[in-house]
């Protein structure tokens, strides 16, 4: 439930800016070194391949911020197959799929641009609900 600290900030923050500031970003990093000095690394060859599913999303237009926040969720949750990295991701993008939907319905235009942030922390959030660790 380390997430959960940082998530009403950073949403806020990405809500209101469509921006994450990196402060926000390095408490919370500084709190997952912590985890991962206590509970050690994940495998090498899933980093790597986390790392370019995260630059791809950078470059299809998802905001860095929203990419670095998902490699630190990553690395807290000590995701141990890339399996459970593509449930996480899967739960993060139905969530903003029904985050479009809201809007579109609400407002009558489908939004060029939304704040993934909470899309994130909903979506980890459901995910760790789903998951059977």
């Amino acid at each position: 439930m380390l997430y959960l600290l940082f998530a009403l900030p950073i949403s806020i923050a990405d809500i209101s800016s469509r921006k994450i500031p990196n402060i926000y970003l390095l408490f919370y990093a500084y709190l997952v070194a912590v985890l991962v000095v206590v509970r050690g690394v994940l495998n090498p060859i899933l980093m790597l391949m986390v790392l370019a599913i995260l630059l791809l999303m950078s470059a299809i237009g998802i905001g860095m911020g929203d990419c670095k926040l998902v490699g630190l969720i990553v690395l807290m949750l000590q995701l141990s197959s890339f399996q459970e990295f593509e449930l996480l991701l899967l739960a993060i993008f139905m969530i903003a799929l029904i985050q479009i939907a809201l809007i579109w319905v609400y407002s009558k235009v489908i939004p060029r641009t939304i704040a993934l942030a909470p899309a994130i922390f909903i979506g980890t959030s459901l995910y760790l609900a789903t998951s059977q660790s």
